[in-house]
């Protein structure tokens, strides 16, 4: 999409096809991570895509596959957070597994998990930080539950809950601030917006969307 030209252009599709999945820019590609497949299996492809040449690459693959989960870039590196995984029965479950992937080793590592697993959720980067909010927890019900990660020194902190448990929303980062949009709370959709403070760890109400709305994605520009 041309936002100039107001116009669309389609390009070559994804080598896998998959739903659930994360994507996000990084070093002039974009990546797509993981996901649902074709047969309904959890994937863990990751595939880059370089808009000079118009071409999509197949890279490291995920170290666990996962759908439902967010991915995030600090300084360079895709920050994968969360999810539905299987378990050794073979069980689709939420995690609290963070990988970071590395674009110029083409290399994973497993970092700290969350201290809350969940899926579903969003995150965002505020001044180096990645912010994690809502989601579905392991009982099924949407989290009020908010948290943030420190890359430098691997190490997740619990900050002040959502105003109200949501999962399924959008989240982005402008002028320092952290705006979580919509979503799906356990009494159906939302169009409330809340606006996180890190100087002050505190939440304040902003202006609600026109009308309520879930999977949804917010883009600060």
């Amino acid at each position: 999409y041309d936002p100039k030209a107001d116009s669309w252009q389609p390009l070559p599709s994804m080598p896998t096809a998959r739903s659930f999945l994360a994507a996000v820019a990084v070093a002039g590609n974009i990546y797509a991570i993981g996901g649902v497949n074709f047969d309904g299996d959890l994937c863990d492809a990751v595939e880059a895509y370089d808009p000079i040449s118009d071409a999509w690459t197949r890279v490291a693959s995920l170290p666990v596959a996962r759908s439902d989960h967010t991915a995030t870039v600090v300084d360079g590196q895709i920050y994968v957070v969360g999810g539905v995984v299987d378990n050794d029965e073979g069980e689709a479950v939420v995690t609290d597994r963070v990988h970071v992937y590395d674009p110029a080793a083409h290399s994973w590592q497993q970092l700290q998990s969350m201290p809350s697993a969940r899926s579903s959720h969003s995150t965002a980067a505020v001044d180096g930080k990645i912010y994690v909010t809502g989601g579905f927890a392991t009982s099924g019900e949407s989290s009020d539950a908010f948290e943030s990660y420190d890359p430098v020194i691997n190490t997740w902190t619990t900050l002040a809950n959502l105003g109200l448990a949501r999962a399924f929303h959008a989240s982005a980062a402008f002028n320092g601030k952290l705006y979580v949009f919509g979503g799906y709370s356990d009494s159906g959709w939302m169009d409330l917006v809340e606006v996180y403070s890190p100087a002050s760890n505190t939440w304040a109400s902003a202006a609600d969307l026109p009308l309520p709305i879930d999977e949804v994605v917010a883009v600060a520009l």
